[in-house]
């Protein structure tokens, strides 16, 4: 079992720049469930952070639900604007329908590239909303590299994919010569072994 002593341990490792990525991912793994005792603390280190240290603690932060100040934490990263994206998904993670009006508003603000529109539109479905957003995303890398996929996904099909959905492979012909049995042989009048005879 946690002790609150080894969370605060734990937290100072987490906020220390000088220990190794190794250090600092081992500490946030344990923060990231059962220190509901350290959250108010955890909430100060976010407002006096920055950078890489600050995303860490908010991310930590969105997996303790029902917090006031943690939903307005995280609709103040989103207004940071530097990963619409991944804040827009926690938000619809941390389930305060709140945010259906704070994404919708975002999105009405500033132009979303598509990656964007998937996390928001998944986010505000995920909290009970509707989002409707009209852009045409045809011009955008990331639409265009995911379309270039699924594409390339259908030109990959397995020729005897029509023979697992039908039953029959795709290469026989219907208007097939009634003098070929199937076994591979055309024949005339003679029994070519097969175990059919023909006329």
């Amino acid at each position: 079992m946690k002790t609150k002593k080894e969370m605060r341990e734990m937290l100072a490792l987490l906020i220390d720049e000088s220990r190794t990525d190794a250090e600092r991912l081992d500490a946030y793994e344990y923060l990231m469930e059962d220190c509901d005792d350290i959250v108010d603390e955890m909430l100060e280190k976010f407002y006096t952070t920055e950078g890489e240290t600050n995303r860490m603690l908010i991310e930590l932060l969105a997996g303790y639900k029902g917090n006031p100040a943690i939903y307005m934490g995280l609709v103040s990263c989103l207004y940071r604007g530097e990963d619409a994206a991944l804040f827009a998904h926690l938000l619809g993670s941390y389930g305060d329908e709140r945010a259906i009006d704070v994404l919708k508003s975002y999105a009405a603000e500033y132009e979303l590239d598509y990656n964007e529109f998937i996390e928001f539109r998944n986010a505000i479905e995920e909290l009970g909303g509707e989002f409707d957003y009209d852009r045409d995303f045809s011009e955008d890398p990331y639409y265009i590299l995911l379309k270039g996929q699924n594409e390339q996904d259908d030109s990959r099909r397995s020729p005897f994919e029509e023979f697992f959905r039908t039953g029959a492979p795709a290469y026989i012909d219907e208007d097939e010569d009634e003098d070929e049995c199937g076994c591979g042989h055309h024949h005339d009048d003679d029994d070519c072994g097969c175990g059919h005879h023909h006329d």
